[in-house]
């Protein structure tokens, strides 16, 4: 069973029970509902649809993917009369990606034998896009660095952010830039103070008061991981020594999304440590002095 969470008057979180705790969002407005983001596996979705039809007495007029990624899309073709929302950037990358790897979960789960990938109807590539439905004002900012494609959903009148997977309790760049993702953070951490929630793409969702330590948090760990991957460079250590950064020594609860933290951290250090080989110097070597002969 789905996890459905009211946040406020009008906005709701569901969070999947079969992977990794992904989350997607329903906003309610008099003129229809907009999902953003929806639940890996088609039956999770569908609990969300009969939500708004049954609960709210609605029907969705948006669906916004955030990003590209498989556990935030197989959904979407759940809602054929919905317009669906992105940056350029995620249609390009549903078109050619996306697409592969849904043949891949295919021949892996039969439950997925349904799924389809839709492709955006409006998209943006530049700036922000503002989204005006009911009375409510919806501002989607491009927020790069887990993926090329990923956007932030801010709803204005209720100070409520869905910052996708910008914002996990394990930050994950091994698709992205871990520049662009601190970049992304810091951005969202200028408006922290004004935030009453922030919904991550996996995960709890960040109340206020816990906002602005989260973000720093999550800032410390991308710096810590940059940080320890440039040392073994420079030292010319093999990538088996990153094993030895643990999840603890970078203030990690190996408990959250389901046990797979661990996978997430070392994918970061193996990703990070492959970009960055060839790029760092290592320090010079030191050389013995010669003895000379009398």
């Amino acid at each position: 069973m789905t996890q459905v969470e009211r946040i406020s008057d009008d906005v709701y979180v569901f969070t999947s029970s079969l992977y990794a705790q992904v989350t997607a969002g329903v906003i309610d407005t008099s003129e229809g509902a907009v999902v953003v983001d929806t639940l890996p596996y088609p039956s999770e979705t569908l609990e969300l649809i009969k939500f708004v039809e049954s609960r709210l007495s609605s029907r969705v007029r948006y669906v916004i993917n955030t990003h590209y990624h498989a556990d935030h899309i197989y959904g979407t073709c759940l809602f054929p009369g919905a317009q669906v929302v992105a940056h350029a950037l995620c249609r390009d990358l549903l078109d050619t990606r996306g697409r592969e790897g849904l043949l891949v979960a295919q021949a892996e789960s039969s439950e997925l034998a349904g799924v389809r990938i839709v492709l955006p109807d409006l998209i943006f590539d530049s700036g922000d896009l503002q989204m005006h439905l009911g009375e409510k004002t919806l501002v989607l900012q491009h927020s790069p660095g887990h993926s090329a494609d990923v956007v932030t959903v801010l709803i204005e009148e209720e100070r409520v952010l869905f910052a996708s997977d910008t914002v996990m309790p394990v930050p994950f760049f091994a698709d992205g830039d871990l520049e662009q993702l601190v970049a992304s953070l810091e951005s969202i951490l200028t408006i922290a103070p004004r935030l009453t929630n922030v919904v991550q793409g996996h995960g709890a969702v960040i109340l206020r008061g816990e906002v602005e330590r989260c973000l720093k948090k999550r800032i410390k760990y991308l710096k810590s991981v940059r940080s320890a991957v440039r040392q073994a460079l420079k030292r010319k250590y093999t990538k088996n020594v990153l094993k030895k950064i643990d999840l603890e020594s970078v203030d990690i609860d190996r408990a959250v999304l389901g046990g797979i933290a661990a996978d997430l951290h070392w994918s970061n250090l193996d990703s990070l440590y492959d970009k960055l080989e060839g790029v760092v110097k290592p320090y010079p070597s030191r050389r013995k002095p010669r003895n000379r002969r009398r």
